[in-house]
């Protein structure tokens, strides 16, 4: 997992800088790499169905098309905020061991009445990535009404399984506490995480209702209506998995001595039928989180009686959502997931207008 995690990084971190001076750049001048484009969320949301798309072959030719500049990058995090979107960065929410652990928050700004809370966990493997990486996320989710908190959570580098999760929960309490200040509806939350934070959504949203979860207590599990998991490892005791290196760090164990561990720490060990609604987004071609992990799951659900959306995507990679026309269908696929189980007063109202006009 150490060279797909390499492969990652130079195909986002690396060339993502160069999108964005490009933006920068005079119209007669060109720097190599990707460009980042601009989406039409009005017309996006309108859409009958999500956006097509054309599978790659193999991930050179993803990695081509970027660098050729076919595939551009939709996720920039250093838009500008909008005037529809308030943010409020770094507020801490928990101190233990001496580290600080913050959350970013962006709300609807002309908009003071309870909003539906989305709570975004990043990924990196559980050993890196930070909050700020999501702010696209964030102000997307908040200008369609909902209040974001995007958090940082305990490092596999500085503590292993279950403090993750723990933090995740401490965040959760936080926010319910500061539900006034952050005009959130206590009663209505969704989990959104990509890769490892895919994982750790999964996992709160589908072990919340665990009896003996004692890593989730204080956490309501009738509150979480909803679990978004974007490439998500479902089954970290899998042959695929178990001996994979961020993994095992994460768990602080290898699979050979806490087999029950690793099983614990899956979320497809959770499902039950009183579990919320899921969507799963999953490339065919994923080559650090195979699709088989969100084909298993979305069976799984389905055999529990879940209600689950699952779009999986020929031919795309790992951080697909980063980039055109994946980054579009994400959106579209969240929006109308979101639009049906946890909709925000501004949803509602958007329907309403157009149940008139028909």
């Amino acid at each position: 997992m150490k060279r797909n995690t390499v492969l990652l990084f130079l195909s986002i971190i690396l060339v993502a800088p160069s999108g964005w001076a490009q933006n920068a750049t005079s119209a007669g001048s060109h720097t190599p790499g990707p460009h980042i484009v601009s989406i039409d969320y009005d017309a996006l949301y309108q859409m009958p169905k999500p956006p097509e798309y054309k599978p790659f072959s193999f991930y050179g030719a993803f990695l081509f098309s970027v660098a050729k500049q076919q595939t551009p990058l939709a996720m920039d995090i250093a838009r500008p905020t909008p005037d529809n979107v308030s943010q409020t960065m770094d507020v801490v929410f928990k101190n233990i061991d001496g580290i600080k652990l913050g959350l970013d928050v962006y709300q609807p700004s002309k908009d003071d009445t309870p909003n539906p809370l989305i709570l975004i966990t990043h990924g990196g493997a559980w050993k890196s990535g930070d909050k700020a990486l999501y702010r696209p996320y964030g102000i997307d989710f908040a200008a369609l009404g909902y209040t974001v908190a995007s958090i940082n959570y305990r490092l596999s580098g500085q503590a292993p399984f279950p403090a993750a999760i723990e933090d995740i929960r401490d965040a959760i309490v936080y926010l319910r506490k500061n539900a006034t200040k952050f005009n959130i509806d206590p009663k209505r939350l969704v989990i959104f995480g990509s890769s490892a934070g895919g994982h750790l959504s999964a996992f709160t949203g589908l072990a919340a209702n665990t009896p003996g979860a004692s890593y989730l207590s204080g956490v309501d599990a009738r509150t979480i209506k909803a679990v978004i998991s974007i490439y998500g490892p479902s089954d970290l005791a899998s042959s695929v998995h178990r001996n994979q290196d961020d993994i095992r760090d994460f768990m602080g164990k290898s699979y050979a001595d806490a087999p029950e561990l690793y099983r614990e720490a899956s979320p497809i060990n959770h499902v039950d039928k009183n579990d919320p609604p899921v969507l799963l987004i999953h490339g065919t071609l994923d080559a650090m989180v195979p699709v088989q992990n969100s084909d298993a799951l979305s069976q799984t659900l389905k055999e529990a009686g879940v209600p689950v959306t699952y779009d999986r995507i020929e031919g795309w990679f790992h951080v697909m959502d980063f980039f055109s026309p994946i980054s579009e269908r994400t959106l579209w696929q969240c929006y109308n997931f979101l639009k049906t189980h946890v909709p925000s007063d501004e949803m509602l109202e958007s329907i309403k207008t157009s149940r008139a006009r028909a």
